[in-house]
């Protein structure tokens, strides 16, 4: 995990133990000079009345989510490779923002809310330190060029937020044009190269709404060049739902509405690639549900952040559009996340997730005509990608979005779909209803979006059966990748021999594991502690690994595993005999184990900066309180018990790691391969450090079920 980042806000005065447990620090203001650390939020189109009187505590709301904001932009995240996710991927924040209500926001219930809801959104770890804020101009600053007549927006119905994409360009005509309300619409544009199509889209649709034309609120924020280290951006949602909050309460609302088709905004990954906060949680239901219960803290009402889209696909979401006479209005709206590469010519890239999801709904409903082909900059079914580093990339998030709905199409029930998906136990206790109906819905949802995909590659082969006859398509075209399984790709996605396993395989299925080796057979091995250990090994032949690491690891995965069950479990799901929703009633202190495991997190940091620094008496105390901590997780789950109270517990834990690999082999592995459980005799080495090392090696497929197929 990345080191600790102190965000030092405003004019702050930071007394030194307030930072003291941070490796870098950054500073950013709002106010005052201009100069390298200064950010600018600006708000166009509010008219007086939305700004009088606005409390303080929405004004350090505003303040709290620009910084979140530009934040989420300075500090890089680590490498992109698929192997170092895991260490690398998330990054720790520790926020100092001075705020003029001060006992509101250094209350214990506003802070946990404001760190769980920006943690999950982005991924990452949040901390806050809130000061009493001294010299803040007032409101009106944030403003620029403000309509104070205000006859333009008589009273909206509706604020919701806007991107100028499909999605959301059809909840305005379903609002606007469709039930002719009035909506006021929160509008980020981060370049000016859309400014133009924007400004197409608002005169369209004020054409087609000419008793209640939608309103624009434009947000800007101008930072400086140094704070674009990060292009992900997962904090951004942040803030246009804090602005759109604001907003809303100002004119005597209490809901906003994002629109975004429900296959998005449950986001389940399709590839290995896509994990955590890489796969976007912008319109999540976990994330809507929590800016819900901020907002709702801050504003003292019932508060609601709502998607109407949760149901549709984005197929459906363009029959919207088109049914609703505003076809024309499809080749102005912004889809593609490539800004950058916009052109007169080219208004999207074509290779982007988000080019590929359109153009297959596009084209799943029968709306070719409206979007035309020359607007992308490569045709994804039958064109090369011109940037020679991103085709690998390319080819793989291709051939993962078509493999995910193949899979899809043979799932057969609704647990079927939730173990090959365990994330949706994350969604599914925020959606309202049932949560055995939500979770039929999900399944109904993914198999509309699969027949979709299905089809249009149907469409598309017969379309070019001549092309593909002949082999004259790009060879990283879409098209070429779903007729030749054997170009090299990332990984390979699917299982060897239509559904059997490779002959040497170890992989983990839900909590379980599935095991082959040689000409052996397929077996399903029960969770077990030893398992996941035996597993680290094998990950690295040949490199001794720290014994220590391992367990720290393992842990850190068994906590995420036992939380996710206790979430599927309060939503009253059912997926059969799991074994982990039996050991889950065992846990007696939830908070506890949270606490433990975000202590072992920090601890692991410690480890890799004492690494750094060669300081042995740092990395032996952190090593003796992993130990420790890892035990008491295993004691709060159940799973292992009490590590002893001995004089050296690294030797503990290393007999306990012996111990656990070795009961798995005999229980487990020697019952149905005796032929590996010796292989693994022979070629496993314990000690101060542990290492699989075979006399002739094996290529052992390892990848977890759902990382790639």
């Amino acid at each position: 995990m990345s080191n600790k980042v102190a965000v030092v806000c405003g004019n702050a005065k930071v007394s030194d133990f307030v930072t003291a447990d941070c490796d870098s620090a950054i500073r950013l203001h709002q106010y005052g000079l201009e100069d390298d650390f200064r950010v600018t939020l600006g708000i166009e189109g509010l008219r007086g009345s939305m700004y009088k009187d606005v409390p303080t505590r929405l004004h350090d709301f505003l303040d709290i989510a620009t910084y979140v904001y530009i934040a989420d932009q300075c500090v890089k995240r680590g490498v992109n490779e698929v192997e170092t996710f895991g260490t690398t991927w998330h990054r720790r924040f520790k926020f100092v923002v001075p705020v003029k209500d001060l006992e509101f926001w250094d209350s214990e219930a506003t802070k946990a809310t404001l760190q769980d809801c920006l943690s999950f959104l982005s991924d990452d770890t949040y901390e806050f330190v809130f000061t009493r804020v001294t010299d803040r101009p007032l409101f009106q600053a944030f403003l620029n060029n403000l309509n104070d007549g205000g006859e333009l927006f008589g009273s909206p119905d509706q604020v919701m937020l806007y991107s100028g994409g499909l999605d959301s360009l059809a909840g305005v005509i379903d609002e606007a044009v469709n039930q002719k309300r009035r909506v006021l619409l929160v509008n980020h544009r981060s370049t000016q190269k859309i400014d133009k199509k924007y400004a197409v889209l608002a005169a369209q649709l004020e054409a087609k709404c000419e008793s209640n034309p939608p309103q624009h609120m434009r947000v800007t924020v101008h930072k400086k060049k140094w704070m674009n280290a990060e292009y992900t951006q997962r904090a951004r949602s942040f803030l246009y739902a804090a602005l759109a909050g604001v907003v809303a309460k100002q004119i005597g609302h209490t809901s906003i509405r994002f629109y975004e088709n429900g296959v998005i905004s449950l986001n389940l990954p399709i590839s290995a690639e896509v994990v955590g906060g890489k796969a976007t949680r912008t319109t999540h239901p976990r994330v809507l549900h929590s800016f819900s219960q901020l907002l709702s803290l801050i504003t003292g009402t019932n508060f609601v952040v709502e998607n109407p889209f949760d149901w549709r696909t984005k197929t459906e979401v363009v029959d919207l559009i088109v049914k609703s006479g505003c076809q024309d209005l499809v080749k102005h709206s912004i889809s593609c996340t490539h800004t950058w590469e916009m052109t007169n010519d080219h208004s999207h890239c074509g290779t982007c997730s988000q080019c590929i999801d359109r153009r297959f709904a596009i084209i799943a409903a029968k709306a070719e005509q409206f979007d035309e082909l020359s607007n992308y900059k490569v045709d994804v079914f039958t064109q090369s990608r011109s940037t020679e580093q991103k085709v690998g990339a390319d080819k793989t998030l291709y051939a993962s979005y078509i493999e995910r709905s193949n899979q899809v199409r043979k799932i057969e029930t609704v647990a079927h779909l939730i173990r090959k998906y365990p994330e949706l136990t994350r969604a599914i206790p925020f959606i309202r209803g049932d949560a055995g109906a939500v979770a039929q819905r999900c399944f109904d949802l993914y198999k509309k979006h699969a027949a979709d995909v299905n089809s249009v590659v149907d469409e598309k082969l017969a379309e070019y059966k001549v092309a593909i006859r002949e082999r004259i398509i790009a060879v990283d075209s879409m098209l070429r990748i779903v007729y030749e399984s054997n170009l090299p790709t990332s990984f390979s996605l699917n299982d060897n021999d239509g559904g059997k396993l490779a002959p040497y395989a170890f992989r983990k299925q839900g909590y379980s594991w599935r095991f082959r080796f040689a000409d052996g057979e397929d077996v399903h091995l029960f969770p077990a502690v030893g398992a996941s250990y035996l597993h680290q090994l094998l990950l690295s032949p040949g490199t001794p690994r720290s014994i220590i690491e391992i367990v720290c690891g393992v842990c850190l995965s068994e906590c995420g595993e036992y939380f996710e069950a206790k979430e599927a479990m309060d939503s009253g799901l059912s997926l059969g005999p799991n074994p982990l929703f039996k050991a889950v009633d065992k846990v007696s202190d939830w908070t506890a184990l949270g606490e433990y495991k975000r202590q072992l997190i920090d601890l692991r940091n410690d480890q890799e900066r004492a690494r750094e620094e060669n300081d042995s008496v740092k990395l032996q105390q952190c090593e003796d309180d992993i130990v420790f901590i890892a035990g008491k997780i295993r004691e709060a789950m159940g799973v292992g018990g009490k590590l002893k109270s001995v004089a050296d517990k690294r030797k503990n834990v290393r007999d306990a790691f012996r111990n656990n690999i070795n009961r798995f082999i005999e229980k487990q592995i020697e019952p149905s391969s005796p032929s590996c459980a010796s292989h693994l005799r022979t070629s496993l080495q314990f000690g101060m450090m542990s290492v699989y090392q075979p006399v002739d090696p094996i290529v052992w497929d390892l990848r977890p079920f759902g990382s790639s197929d």
